[in-house]
Parts: C-alpha cells; sequence; structure tokens
C-alpha cells in the first residue's frame, strides 16, 4: 500500500509521504472506502443533508437565471441528444430542471456552477482530530455531487446507496 495508516483509538488517517503520487494513493484509498467503507448513519444522514441543500441551491440559481449556471446549462443543451432516449443512456444525463439528455461532461459542468452559485455550506479542508488550528467549521462541500449523480445517472449498476456512499467519501 502507498499510504501509512495510522490508528488513533476510534480514527483512522492515512498519510501519504511526500515522494509518494499522491494521485494514485488517494485513487487506492477511495478504491477501498468504496470496497470495504462503512460511513455511520449520521455521516450518511449529514451527507443527504448536504446533498438536499445543494440541489436546491442549484434548482434556484438557475431559477433566477444567475450567469454562468446558465450559460452552461445552454451549452449543455446544445449537444441534447434525442428526448425519447430512457433506460441506460451511458454517457448522458440531464441539467437541474431539464428533460432533455446532454453529454455528462456538460452536465457536470452546467450542475456544479449551479450548485456553487449559491452555495450555504462551508468548508474547512484539512480537518484533523488533535491539531491545532484544524477544528474548525463543518466538512463537507457539495461541489462534486452533481459528478457522482450524474456517473450513476447512466450506469445500471449503481444504486441510490452507492452514490450515496461516494458522495460521503
Amino acid at each position: 500500500m502507498l499510504a501509512n495508516v495510522i490508528k488513533k483509538g476510534s480514527s483512522t488517517s492515512i498519510l501519504l509521504g511526500k515522494t509518494e503520487n499522491q494521485a494514485l494513493g488517494l485513487a487506492s484509498y477511495a478504491k477501498n472506502f468504496m470496497k470495504n467503507g462503512n460511513p455511520s448513519q449520521s455521516g450518511l444522514d449529514r451527507v443527504k443533508l448536504f446533498h438536499t441543500d445543494s440541489v436546491l441551491c442549484g434548482l434556484s440559481a438557475l431559477a433566477l437565471k444567475t450567469n454562468a449556471p446558465s450559460v452552461l446549462k445552454e451549452d449543455a443543451h446544445t449537444y441534447s441528444a434525442s428526448k425519447k432516449m430512457s433506460g441506460n443512456n451511458k454517457g448522458y444525463a440531464k441539467c437541474f430542471g431539464s428533460n432533455e439528455f446532454s453529454p455528462v461532461e456538460k452536465v457536470v459542468a452546467a450542475n456544479c456552477s449551479a450548485v456553487r452559485e449559491w452555495d450555504s455550506n462551508g468548508t474547512v479542508f484539512g480537518y484533523r482530530e488533535g491539531r491545532d488550528g484544524h477544528q474548525a467549521g463543518e466538512f463537507g462541500h457539495n461541489d462534486f455531487y452533481p459528478v457522482i449523480v450524474a456517473a450513476a445517472f447512466g450506469n445500471a449498476d449503481v444504486n441510490g446507496a452507492t452514490a450515496l456512499k461516494a458522495m460521503c467519501l
């Protein structure tokens, strides 16, 4: 394994060395978490709350025609596929408030922008128990949730529980 696992009480941390490939270490952690991770129910409930907040922020931003989300959604619609698509639409998803299927990368850009426009939750990256200066605020940023939803949309093997776990990750 690339990373050193540090156990302190009930908390587990991963330490990636300065000479290690950080992306590979994070990918290894993510794969292991999705296979073996067991987030607490309170953690999953918190992610559900953050996700609900993010969707409402995104819908509001689009309803009020904020600039970047509106431009990106319009761009996504210029690449729309047939409105008759149904079932597993690999590579396609829907922008917030739309019935049109657009390429997943365009949907991700539009929906992430919309969520970010009115984002009402703060983030403290680097929270670490027992380390001075790393205890403030809440942890969780909603910008990436649309990535998971869009990816899950075109994959029949990904259910809601799996998507929620990925959001928790």
